[in-house]
């Protein structure tokens, strides 16, 4: 029997992302949409989400999002799209209902008793939630899920600091998102607190579960985000210092043989190779390659080493890894480790 779930914030860009990954799930079923006001049902012609629409598209009307509906649903789990501006207490009172919670939203990620997931890497962190009562789970900042995936698999060689400057497309900023005027053939140097998100998120996820709390992995990163005129997919130039010697061809050997904590393997978003390394110094390209492993595959490319820096180029999915498959994910590891 397929678990009961509601996606919150459903007519949004990550909204229609939760509602296709989900159409067709093998664990959970969609029994309620919700929104800021409600609709008779989604149309195809308010569709911006990269992935195509469900077949039933037309099968659920779209509520009235209060906290009463979502309880009143049936739903065991919810998936929230809802802004930061309104998620942090509508979320922690489902939580405080019995209702599992896996938010795309900012609002909770550097909470003590909040993991922010990414099976591959940190699957022992869903421990930090409290046994006994509803997880509430966040999935990280977009950018931060791609360069996470990649330091996991680089993590046997001691990672010391990381420096990141981030490409990020247009859909990164929602729906309708940057003015055209603003962002057709410019390049906007600041994103706001992109950069604080990626400093604090990578090193809480990269960090150890000790059984009573996440301690924050030690090493240095500095970030700096852009906004490009990209319609999806965030690509990153990425800088790693690490304390193993060794060479280029040990840093893709690990990229390439990367699968991540056994929790992950069986997982129904989970690809079994996470990480794609490209020999093509030209790649990856947003355009190319965003829908890689249906947008759950981090690309690499041009892997360098000089002395202890490996650089490379990574891609990531923003709205599939990085926001609404993510989450997914997330609610799968729940689900196989009887957490709902």
């Amino acid at each position: 029997m397929k678990t009961p779930v509601a996606i919150l914030g459903a007519t949004g860009s990550v909204g229609q992302h939760f509602l296709s990954l989900l159409a067709d799930h093998p664990d959970f079923e969609i029994v309620r949409l919700f929104a800021s006001r409600p609709r008779p049902h989604l149309a195809a012609g308010s569709w911006v989400a990269s992935l195509p629409p469900p077949a039933d598209l037309e099968r659920l009307p779209v509520e009235t999002m209060t906290v009463e509906a979502v309880r009143a649903s049936g739903a065991r789990a919810v998936f929230s799209a809802l802004p930061a501006s309104v998620a942090g207490t509508i979320e922690r009172t489902l939580v405080d209902a019995g209702i599992a919670v896996f938010s795309n939203a900012s609002s909770h990620r550097m909470d003590a008793d909040v993991p922010i997931l990414i099976p591959e890497a940190n699957a022992p962190h869903l421990d930090v939630c409290p046994k006994g009562r509803a997880p509430l789970v966040a999935n990280s900042n977009c950018s931060a899920s791609g360069l996470v995936v990649v330091l996991a698999a680089l993590a046997p060689l001691g990672i010391r600091a990381v420096h990141v400057a981030t490409y990020q497309s247009v859909s990164g900023a929602g729906y309708p998102g940057v003015p055209a005027i603003d962002i057709m053939g410019n390049v906007l140097p600041y994103i706001g607190k992109e950069d604080e998100k990626i400093v604090a998120e990578t090193r809480k996820m990269l960090g150890t579960f000790d059984g009573a709390r996440i301690v924050e992995h030690p090493m240095e990163v500095v970030a700096c985000a852009c906004r490009v005129h990209t319609a999806f997919g965030h690509l990153e130039s990425v800088f790693i210092e690490v304390e193993t010697p060794g060479d280029a061809a040990q840093a893709v050997a690990l990229l390439r043989e990367f699968r991540g904590h056994e929790a992950a393997w069986n997982l129904h978003s989970s690809p079994r190779h996470p990480i794609h390394v490209f020999d093509d110094p030209a790649r990856p390209q947003p355009k190319k390659d965003a829908t890689l492993g249906g947008g759950m595959v981090v690309s690499v490319g041009t892997v360098k080493r000089a002395g202890n820096t490996i650089s490379l180029r990574l891609l990531v999915n923003n709205v599939v890894r990085g926001a609404a498959g993510g989450s997914v994910q997330n609610a799968e590891l729940a689900l196989a480790a009887g957490r709902l």
